[in-house]
């Protein structure tokens, strides 16, 4: 994998770190939030939305990715998150709702180190790639004759997280981390959208090199 040989490969000790980078893997808990879904010709679908993340699968799992730049105790940084999420309280109308292909949030914020943890804020853009089974018409699917949409910009997110690094060798260290995650997406569906906010507390193991 390319973040292990970057950490094979890698340089001094994160406290003497001008850029670190770090990969990630974890979950999160997806805090309940309104789910609206307009189709043309139909009422507004308006409930309480369920989310599962399912991290491991299917499709690409949930994974994060963080580059930061270090003056003294305080870096810039700019970081990926691939969220997932799939609704578990579907409906007779929502027959499925997901957007496994990513709720990526794509994000520049800025650090602070205070031993022996370090803080990070910061905000950005969500990229979004939905699929959904609404009242039968299907977008994103296997289902002969669902459509395709891609990826596009969908909305805007932050973060506040906090992590611990802990050395293992002079050129890597393993990172913990846990984060407040806030996103509001618009996305399309067949015949209209839906807005999707969406509140998570995340938490990340990783590897990080640092030169």
């Amino acid at each position: 994998m390319f973040w292990a040989v970057l950490v094979m490969c890698a340089g001094a000790r994160p406290l003497q770190a001008q850029v670190s980078l770090e990969g990630m893997t974890g979950s999160a808990y997806n805090v309940p939030t309104p789910l609206t879904i307009h189709q043309d010709g139909y009422p507004d679908i308006q409930l309480t939305a369920r989310y599962q993340t399912r991290p491991f699968g299917p499709f690409a799992p949930y994974y994060s990715m963080r580059v930061s730049f270090w003056n003294g105790r305080q870096a810039w940084e700019f970081q990926q998150v691939h969220h997932r999420l799939f609704l578990a309280n579907t409906t007779a109308e929502v027959q499925a709702f997901a957007i496994h292909y990513g709720y990526n949030y794509f994000l520049i914020g800025h650090a602070w180190r205070t031993a022996p943890f370090v803080l990070h804020v910061s905000g950005g853009i969500v990229v979004a790639n939905p699929s959904s089974t609404i009242r039968g018409k299907s977008l994103n699917t296997p289902n002969p004759g669902a459509l395709d949409v891609g990826y596009r910009l969908s909305g805007f997110g932050a973060e506040v997280a906090v992590s611990r690094q802990l050395n293992v060798v002079k050129h890597l260290y393993v990172l913990v981390d846990g984060a407040v995650l806030m996103g509001w997406a618009s996305v399309p569906v067949v015949g209209g959208s839906a807005r999707v906010p969406n509140v998570g507390l995340h938490g990340h193991v990783g590897l990080g090199v640092s030169f």
